[in-house]
């Protein structure tokens, strides 16, 4: 048989093999170094953090703890069983007793937005990052120990803020927004589209300004500024796109008959209604039956398709503090207008009682309301806000900020601007 002779390499076969390798060596060079696990430091818990059993009543007297700086949240972010920090592009999970890190996530981005959601079934932290196309660049972290469950990368505004429900995180800027589901896939975007992939799937209307959100069920509340239109519209949409690939619209009025004064605030929502804070600033539309309507604030009551049902008026600012959400827990969801906190209802959305003189937004532990005052923390029956003592204690280092109150076991947590402090038992 004859022997083949092998090809006859030339100098300058060897040249282009040498090429491509050096190309190859380069191109994954850049790629690693402009990844994100590059740019990335996380330390993840040994052991998933177990969560501390329920406060069985309300301690005699509270003492802080610890503390700390977190300028991407503006309530206390719980898990299941720690509270999350972030700032300066790290996300840290501290055990909510002593305040010890138990897991971080750090990049080198700057962090948009941190909230805790679904805490008692996935229990996922997101944390929005910002990079060239807005707070879109999404990562999601297993709240007991910090591991990396998912990311997302979408454009976004420049500013966000992430609003959680039971099934969907809404993420909400000036001119867009979209829905998230646990596995991070997103469920509708609207708003500002700069490359629609598909024709026809957003509402009509254009040159539209989001104000504010909220999110329950399976449906999405917004308040917004369309053109020329004369008033703010309050529009309900679906959290995911209908069976068409389109964006389900169950509802969309003009709300307010002028836009001279600030516009309306999507407070809170559920599968059966949604509840809107007006300062009173712009006269109402539709008309209401309560005569000083127009200049004195109201939640103001709609059904979950966005058809005005009851207004009542309430002690408040013409616009309450964006600084503080409403927090809702335990059946109850708490408003703060600014002079007082407003009790709802978690599934109606309807006002139960107001109490003025607190400085944010509270939550139950053992069955009892807990507010925060200046005075320290107001204890008051959850049914009907009768005032049952108060627990005096300082916040050193607080100026005039609103305060949000949260409760994890018989810890306290508590978040003014950007201080995060934690209260035990005395």
């Amino acid at each position: 048989m004859a022997r083949i002779r092998p090809e006859r390499r030339t100098a300058v076969d060897l040249w282009i093999t040498a090429a491509i390798v050096t190309i190859v060596l380069v191109v994954g060079v850049i790629v690693w170094a402009n990844s994100p696990v590059r740019h990335t430091d996380s330390a993840q818990a040994a052991v998933p953090a177990v969560a501390p059993q329920p406060a069985t009543a309300v301690p005699a007297a509270l003492t802080p703890t610890w503390r700390a700086t977190s300028s991407a949240t503006d309530t206390p972010a719980l898990t299941g069983a720690l509270v999350v920090t972030a700032d300066d592009g790290a996300v840290v999970a501290h055990d909510p007793s002593d305040g010890h890190q138990v897991w971080h996530y750090r990049r080198d981005l700057a962090l948009c937005a941190v909230v805790a959601a679904w805490p008692t079934s996935s229990d996922e932290v997101l944390a929005a990052y910002r990079n060239a196309r807005g707070c879109g660049e999404v990562t999601g972290l297993k709240g007991s120990t910090g591991q990396r469950v998912g990311a997302r990368s979408s454009d976004a505004d420049n500013r966000v803020r992430l609003t959680p429900s039971s099934g969907y995180v809404v993420s909400q800027g000036p001119t867009r927004l979209e829905s998230w589901g646990s596995n991070l896939v997103r469920g509708i975007e609207y708003g500002r589209i700069d490359a629609p992939v598909k024709p026809g799937v957003q509402p009509g209307r254009e040159d539209c300004r989001l104000f504010s959100s909220a999110v329950g069920g399976d449906r999405i509340a917004v308040i917004e500024h369309c053109g020329t239109e004369r008033g703010y519209r309050l529009t309900v949409l679906g959290a995911v796109l209908d069976k068409d690939e389109t964006v389900q619209e169950y509802g969309s009025t003009l709300i307010t008959e002028g836009t001279a004064g600030a516009p309306p605030v999507a407070m809170a929502m559920s599968s059966s209604g949604i509840a809107v804070y007006d300062g009173g600033a712009n006269p109402p539309a539709p008309p209401t039956d309560t005569p000083a309507a127009p200049r004195t604030p109201t939640i103001r009551q709609f059904s979950s398709d966005g058809v005005a049902s009851a207004t009542n008026m309430v002690d408040g600012d013409a616009s309450p503090p964006s600084s503080v959400p409403p927090v809702t827990a335990n059946g109850l969801t708490t408003v703060f207008t600014g002079r007082a906190t407003v009790v709802l209802d978690a599934q109606t959305v309807r006002p139960i009682y107001q109490v003025p003189g607190t400085i944010g937004t509270g939550d139950v532990m053992a069955g009892q309301l807990l507010l925060p005052t200046a005075a320290g923390v107001s204890v008051r029956d959850a049914a009907t806000g009768r005032e049952l003592r108060t627990i005096p204690f300082t916040r050193d280092g607080r100026a005039d900020e609103p305060v949000s109150l949260r409760v994890l076991g018989d810890t306290v947590v508590e978040q003014w601007g950007d201080t995060v402090q934690s209260y035990g038992p005395a």
